[in-house]
């Protein structure tokens, strides 16, 4: 397990759960994305994993972490708490 959150760094995640699988498990439990989303759904089951990882760490916290990782993401100015509470 990662011990500080600052060690997420990019890749861990994408190493332990590569993205064409998260991608394949999100179509199959029928949580495909219809429109193109500031949070998409393979960034919220990042975004998921790295809050188990960091229980003690605060959501935009752990945003911040998991945007390091994912360089993809697009502007992410828009993301607040609230957005992030209904992604899940």
């Amino acid at each position: 397990m990662i011990s500080r959150p600052e060690r997420l760094g990019p890749g861990v995640l994408t190493r332990s759960c590569p993205p064409e699988s998260v991608d394949r498990v999100v179509g199959e439990a029928g949580r495909a994305e219809k429109h193109r989303r500031l949070l998409s759904a393979r960034f919220t089951v990042y975004f998921v994993l790295a809050m188990c990882l960091f229980p003690q760490a605060g959501y935009l916290e752990v945003l911040r972490l998991v945007k390091t990782g994912n360089p993809g993401l697009r502007s992410w100015s828009g993301v607040n708490k609230s957005s992030l509470t209904r992604a899940q």
